[in-house]
């Protein structure tokens, strides 16, 4: 009789057993709802559309559309994930004085499902980072940093979760970019980083070993990253990615250029359809996904698109210049354009974000009045060498502009990679007086929203650079703003020199040793630069063309105004003061002038 229950036991066992996996391996259909690469762009930015030559501008993006949209789009559909791909922090006002706190308090408000480690959330150290996951209500996770043991982040986030769905089991892996967090952020000692393919593989595997067979990776590791990881780890149906900031979805005619299809399908190396899908950046866009499994758990689509997310006045510009809103009608003529894998969507603000984001909005217009440091003496701003500029005499300053090098030290200061730092001088707009330094007076002195972008280059672009700026401005009749000043680099100039020969003697300090040496034309060095002659504005050409070559510089989007107040409040707790930079770091040497005169912008 014991023998006869016990075979009855195990057949109602294995009967039960066959039915829970029958269950679990029915067809299935998920959706993701998905952002990334906040960087604190906690508000609303403006956006110019192009539409055949006809300019329009929006307000786009803000976390209070974000969370409107999130809500709208999780509404209309059923097994629906909300994720994070990173880098919520760093970037405005809302990181520098509240240290991630704003950004927490409205994520935990939209309810995501899980957040991936991105390289900007070690910014500001272990501390910050830590109080920021002590105050989130959502998983934190992370596959590839460890914490030692007893450390300050030590049980902070986990490698993966499993969430539950529609009655089936999804695992979520989370992944940073290792070499960029710990070369280029500013993580403990006690933080280790591990190769990105190494630990997905790991991880995969773990899960796949549970009876995990629907695998998402939630990854900041890049776009082109993802795709390379894509054909090297095996069983990974979706990778939901960040750090690249890439716009996915064809929205070339309303002149914004993208990266990739929306969603990028790619076939493994095994022969399965993998999906990855990106949601540009600072809170413009909220990504939607959908993907069908068959009853293996193998991917059988998906599709779905970037939602731009537009406030209700879009205006243009009539022929006098001025703005003007446009009509429905139009608005509706700018959405039709955008298809399969775009939208441009008019979102209505969260009112509840929006009450939650004034308390900070109040708290900044105050705090932007807080001294961040002392400048110990005047440091007069001119652009080239000699020339008079903004009320100062130029012949009081033949090796140029004071302060223009040292904004350079402070960002190649801020850059933990950085051989030295190339600043153009139009990038600087004011002098700065003896006494208090604020907040305000960072923003009215570097007011544009730059980062700051990492570029390796060799000794002969280098040069080539400093060229290239010249030539802007005295061959081409260009801004003279293109005049190059230059931090652990210093160099002669003689302007009746020929073309390409005006720049000459050029060194370059040691960043460990300080000793000063020769530029090395063959040697390649990281030059740390504002994003707007990374791009080759301002005639720094030789920037555009050496990443059209070679790849893009690693844009570390650290704010640029801020890193300045950085250095400022740094030196300050020094029991210092900012003052000119001594004469063996200055970087004109000297400064010979031509006879062409230049254009002043």
């Amino acid at each position: 009789m014991q023998k006869n229950h016990f075979g009855l036991l195990a057949g109602l066992a294995l009967i039960c057993g066959v039915q829970f996996l029958s269950a679990a391996q029915e067809p299935f259909e998920l959706n993701i709802l998905h952002i990334n690469d906040q960087h604190s762009h906690l508000d609303a930015e403006s956006l110019e559309l192009d539409v055949a030559g006809k300019k329009y501008e929006i307000e786009v993006g803000g976390m209070a559309r974000v969370a409107s949209e999130i809500k709208a789009l999780k509404g209309k559909s059923k097994n629906t994930l909300v994720l994070h791909a990173g880098d919520a922090m760093s970037g405005t006002l809302y990181f520098t004085l509240f240290k991630g706190e704003a950004d927490v308090i409205l994520m935990n408000e939209i309810g995501f499902d899980a957040f991936t480690l991105g390289n900007h959330e070690f910014d500001e150290g272990d501390k910050v980072l830590s109080n920021f996951i002590d105050k989130a209500t959502f998983p934190i996770i992370s596959s590839n940093v460890d914490a030692l043991k007893g450390s300050l982040l030590d049980g902070k986030w986990k490698p993966y979760i499993i969430k539950e769905i529609g009655g089936q089991k999804v695992g979520i892996i989370g992944l940073e970019t290792a070499q960029k967090t710990s070369a280029s952020s500013r993580p403990g000692k006690d933080i280790s980083f591990y190769d990105e393919m190494v630990r997905t593989q790991k991880y995969v595997d773990e899960l796949q070993a549970k009876g995990i067979d629907k695998i998402i990776l939630l990854s900041h590791f890049g776009y082109k990253n993802d795709q390379r990881l894509a054909q090297k780890v095996k069983g990974i149906d979706v990778i939901i990615g960040g750090d690249s900031h890439s716009l996915l979805g064809d929205f070339s005619s309303v002149g914004l250029a993208s990266s990739g299809e929306y969603p990028t399908k790619v076939t493994t190396t095994d022969g399965k359809k993998m999906c990855i899908v990106q949601a540009w950046e600072y809170t413009k866009a909220v990504g939607e996904l959908h993907i069908s499994f068959d009853d293996k758990g193998d991917v059988t689509n998906c599709g779905g698109k970037t939602h731009l997310l537009a406030g209700e006045h879009i205006t243009t510009k009539d022929t006098k210049g001025e703005k003007k809103p446009i009509s429905k009608e139009e608005t509706q003529v700018l959405q039709g354009l955008l298809k399969n894998g775009a939208a441009l969507d008019i979102v209505s603000e969260d009112e509840n974000i929006v009450q939650k984001l004034a308390s900070y909005k109040d708290q900044i217009k105050s705090k932007s009045a807080e001294v961040v440091g002392d400048i110990g003496e005047d440091l007069r701003h001119i652009r080239i060498p000699g020339k008079t500029y903004d009320g100062n005499d130029g012949k009081a300053l033949p090796q140029g502009s004071e302060l223009a090098p040292v904004i350079a030290a402070s960002f190649y200061n801020a850059s933990l990679r950085a051989d030295a730092c190339i600043q153009n001088a139009g990038g600087v707009r004011s002098g700065l007086k003896s006494g208090e330094m604020t907040i305000q007076g960072v923003y009215t002195l570097l007011p544009f929203s730059n980062t700051l972008v990492e570029l390796t280059l060799s000794g002969a672009e280098i040069k080539q650079v400093l060229e290239d700026a010249l030539i802007n401005f005295y061959d081409n009749y260009g801004s003279s703003g293109s005049f190059p000043y230059a931090y652990a680099l210093k160099y002669d100039i003689d302007m009746n020199r020929t073309k390409n020969e005006r720049v000459y003697n050029l060194e370059i300090k040691d960043r460990k040793s300080g000793k000063w040496m020769p530029l090395d034309m063959k040697k390649e060095y990281v030059i740390v630069v504002n994003s707007y002659i990374a791009e080759g504005r301002d005639g720094y050409t030789t920037f555009q063309e050496v990443q059209q070559q070679r790849g893009k510089g690693v844009d570390t989007y650290l704010d640029y105004a801020m890193s300045f107040a950085k250095y400022v409040e740094s030196i300050t707790k020094e029991g210092k003061k900012v003052m000119r930079l001594p004469k063996e770091e200055i970087c004109i040497k000297s400064y010979k002038e031509g006879t062409q005169k230049t254009k002043e912008k």
